[in-house]
């Protein structure tokens, strides 16, 4: 499902993309189709043929060093997870850092068929696996690659600590949420506070914004974009991203967990509560962003409220 864009798109015209794929392809003097792919809230995404070869340009208008995280977290996963080969990153490049990728010919799982489901779901079960493998020393924010640039303390509650303190802080969030609501979002998090998760030997690559329009379904594979957001952090993160998405694609639960277990991954106790609130972080980050945006502020509303309206009959798996 579209939302409305945070950042405009930013419209280059033949010769001024031509440009920057030449500093990848040297011999190209034209380029036979091109144009803005729709999709995503942030940056400006390029498709272009040449020959008979598809690719697709990234410009990174929110955040250049997003540039490089993506192309050191590539190193790390190629091979390993399906994902689009990166081909060529220009970090320094003014007035914006741009990395070009490998086109994949598939659908947002949101366009996949419903007799597809349990396929689908026990792939997307076994990629979160197989990322979530990546264990890392220290849990925190990337900064410089996948340097640190914010520790997550062991011990500490990074998810809870960071909503809790949009919610009581932040400069929009309450007016949009509606000031009843975040009263009891705020009593809400206090009570279930448990449900959070705590920084332990659980740190792993984790993806952060692993949602229908960053998967696409090809020949029986899911192919996971955008990697910008990725931290050192814990992955039920993924699944509550993933599950506030739930009835956009043919999501079976069963198949979902089946899928990630057999391929090494493990879920705590009551998982599918604790991927619910934890989703919290997400969805009051959004909320507290600028510019205004109705509609998905909407669904956000919606997704707070019915976690905490039907908490108590979740059915547990």
């Amino acid at each position: 499902m579209n939302v409305e864009r945070s950042i405009q798109n930013i419209y280059l015209n033949h010769e001024e993309l031509l440009a920057l794929v030449r500093k990848a392809f040297v011999d190209c003097n034209k380029l036979d189709e091109w144009g803005i792919l729709s999709g995503g809230a942030l940056n400006t995404t390029y498709r272009f043929t040449l020959g008979d070869s598809k690719f697709v340009l990234r410009l990174y208008t929110r955040d250049r060093t997003h540039c490089k995280t993506e192309r050191v977290i590539h190193q790390l996963i190629d091979g390993q997870v399906s994902t689009p080969k990166l081909i060529y990153a220009n970090e320094s490049h003014e007035p914006w850092a741009y990395s070009i990728f490998e086109f994949i010919s598939g659908s947002h799982i949101s366009e996949v068929a419903t007799e597809s489901g349990n396929f689908l779901s026990y792939e997307l079960g076994h990629v979160l696996a197989t990322i979530h493998s990546f264990k890392l020393p220290q849990a925190g924010l990337f900064g410089d690659g996948m340097t640190i640039s914010h520790v997550f303390e062991i011990g500490s509650s990074p998810y809870f600590e960071e909503a809790f303190s949009i919610i009581s802080k932040g400069k929009f969030v309450r007016q949009r949420l509606g000031y009843k609501l975040a009263d009891k979002a705020i009593l809400f998090m206090q009570e279930n506070k448990d449900f959070f998760p705590i920084v332990e030997d659980n740190v792993s690559l984790t993806h952060s914004d692993f949602k229908p329009v960053n998967l696409l379904y090809h020949e029986k594979k899911v192919f996971v974009l955008d990697w910008e957001f990725a931290h050192a952090g814990i992955g039920i993160l993924d699944f509550a991203i993933l599950l506030r998405h739930r009835d956009q694609f043919p999501c079976k639960i069963e198949a979902l967990i089946k899928g990630y277990t057999d391929f090494g991954g493990t879920l705590p106790q009551d998982w599918f509560r604790s991927a619910l609130i934890t989703d919290f972080v997400n969805t009051l980050q959004l909320l507290d962003s600028p510019p205004e945006r109705p509609q998905l502020f909407q669904q956000l509303k919606t997704a707070i409220q019915s976690t905490i309206d039907n908490w108590n009959s979740f059915q547990a798996f």
